[in-house]
């Protein structure tokens, strides 16, 4: 198998291309990002490049023969220009599928996100992949990624031919991740419990998702799955086990301050204010798909996957960092 990824250089990408080397039948693996990786692993060649570029794309994809795409290049925090995100996310994926489909590449998986279907009060718990994408009005990233899932979904009913994996993960956490969420949890001097209500969450460790990827790209599954670990949390408990104080606070106070914060440029100030609606409203997806399709099951449950998170940046009480991989710059996902 040869294999084009976008984005490889990040935490993801590199860990999946770890993988993917270690394996017989791995010819080669491309990864085009816009910055190296930080080591050279065996199978693999680093092309400077950006995903917007439909043009080199197709080239790439033609030159080296590639039988599966794999597209990961994408901003995962935040960022104050909207229309760069948009540009980088939604059409960065409309260029990718673009020159995919000149270039007749017969599979592709897409990173998604659970973000994608919003956080809604009418949200089921948990929610399947039949559920519409509806995004976020008010959070870019959210609203980015129901787009260019809908873009995945479109290509696919374009393309019958060809095996379009769209996949969802919930927040990805690990000892070599460093999101805005995890540096979110490391500064925040409190966590706001809105308006006294213990909304949950849910984790996909690192290792868990790759793993996951392998397991679709495998089988050549078509189709969306969501990724979740088993089990969840409430935002609060997760504030205490690192020892961060929770104030209860009604929404409209909270949306105001992170509003100013964000406006402000405060520092330690990572999300634009409609990330808060995630922690207001449901989001739980269901696993079970992509249990029952592939055999997979996670390592790590939501609980095991923050306190390990937590305890490699240092913030579990009581317990050091030892045996802990240093973070792996570059793109990220969620």
């Amino acid at each position: 198998m040869r294999y084009l990824i976008t984005g490889g250089s990040g935490y993801i990408g590199t860990r999946l291309t770890e993988l993917l080397s270690e394996r017989e039948e791995t010819e080669q693996i491309v990864n085009v990002d816009v910055r190296p990786p930080a080591a050279s692993l065996p199978k693999a060649t680093f092309v400077s490049g950006d995903v917007r570029d439909s043009e080199s794309i197709r080239a790439l994809l033609e030159r080296e023969q590639i039988d599966c795409l794999i597209h990961l290049a994408f901003i995962l925090d935040p960022i104050r220009d909207e229309a760069r995100m948009y540009d980088v996310d939604v059409n960065g994926t409309s260029a990718v599928l673009s020159a995919a489909s000149e270039a007749g590449t017969g599979q592709i998986l897409v990173t998604s996100s659970a973000t994608a279907y919003g956080a809604f009060p009418d949200n089921p718990v948990p929610i399947a992949e039949d559920w519409p994408v509806r995004g976020q009005p008010d959070f870019a990233y959210a609203r980015d990624k129901a787009d260019m899932d809908r873009i995945c979904q479109l290509w696919a009913v374009e393309h019958p031919d060809r095996v379009m994996t769209i996949v969802r993960p919930s927040i990805v956490f690990g000892p070599n991740v460093k999101n805005y969420i995890v540096r979110s949890f490391e500064s925040q001097l409190f966590f706001p419990h809105l308006d006294g209500v213990d909304t949950e969450f849910q984790l996909i460790h690192e290792d868990d998702l790759v793993a996951g990827l392998v397991a679709l790209l495998d089988k050549k599954e078509a189709g969306a799955f969501n990724f979740a670990g088993d089990g969840r949390m409430n935002w609060r408990e997760a504030a205490e086990a690192i020892g961060t104080k929770t104030i209860r606070m009604p929404f409209r106070l909270a949306y105001w301050i992170a509003k100013w914060n964000w406006r402000l440029h405060v520092p330690n100030t990572f999300a634009p204010p409609g990330n808060i609606q995630f922690i207001r409203y449901p989001w739980l997806v269901s696993n079970e798909k992509l249990k029952t399709v592939t055999g997979w099951e996670p390592r790590y449950d939501t609980r095991a996957t923050f306190e390990i998170t937590m305890r490699a940046r240092g913030q579990m009480a009581g317990q050091g960092t030892e045996g802990v991989a240093p973070p792996v710059s570059g793109p990220t996902v969620a």
